[in-house]
């Protein structure tokens, strides 16, 4: 059963405690490290979930479509640091506070299953995220950084600095590595801005080396 049906399917008593929310484009659904005691589930649009390192850059991690959930390992894990999430487009947003939350999980075993679903599935892509990024190259994460801004719409705020911050690289390599990749006709540099020279053959890189 998908979220969407579970969703309608939930309680009456469980639907009086939803709180129904309308975000703008752009705007925080919710910041890096706030408290949170809430579980979100997003109804419409789409959301970007992102981590913030310690100059300040933002480091997009996944992104959300409608009938996806945030905030469940929080209600179950006071220690664990919430990460940013930000409406990508217009969202609107259904929050159950804790109780609620653990109440409809004792009433509806479709509802239990779907949020273990979720822990493992983040367990396993946060696994997978790591393994990558450990065996990738620099021009590799180069590479990875700009397709997943390219996708997530902000490729034009991407700076060397940013991308510098992100992929954990100096500078100076970085340059070799933004070089190269324009040598081979994946990037262009145009007013000191991150551009992709030919998406085709970006796209082909991507799926042959970073998939």
């Amino acid at each position: 059963m998908n979220l969407k049906d579970i969703v309608s399917a939930a309680p009456e008593h469980i639907k009086s405690e939803f709180i129904y929310k309308k975000h703008e484009k752009g705007s925080s659904i919710f910041l890096p490290n706030e408290a949170n005691n809430y579980l979100y589930i997003l109804i419409n649009g789409r959301a970007e979930v992102y981590s913030q390192n310690y100059s300040g850059s933002y480091i997009s991690l996944y992104l959300f479509d409608s009938y996806s959930c945030f905030g469940e390992i929080e209600i179950f894990n006071n220690k664990f640091k919430t990460l940013g999430v930000i409406a990508k487009t217009n969202c609107d947003t259904i929050s159950i506070n804790k109780n609620a939350v653990i109440q409809w999980l004792q009433e509806d075993i479709n509802f239990t299953l779907y949020l273990i679903e979720q822990f493992a599935e983040k367990l396993i892509h946060s696994s997978n995220a790591i393994s990558k990024l450990s065996l990738l190259t620099v021009k590799e994460r180069v590479l990875d950084s700009i397709y997943i801004h390219y996708r997530i719409g902000d490729l034009d705020q991407l700076t060397k600095e940013k991308l510098s911050s992100e992929i954990c690289v100096p500078i100076r390599s970085l340059n070799r590595s933004i070089a190269k990749c324009i040598d081979e006709g994946l990037i262009a540099m145009i007013n000191k801005k991150i551009t992709i020279n030919s998406l085709e053959k970006l796209e082909k890189y991507y799926n042959d080396n970073l998939v």
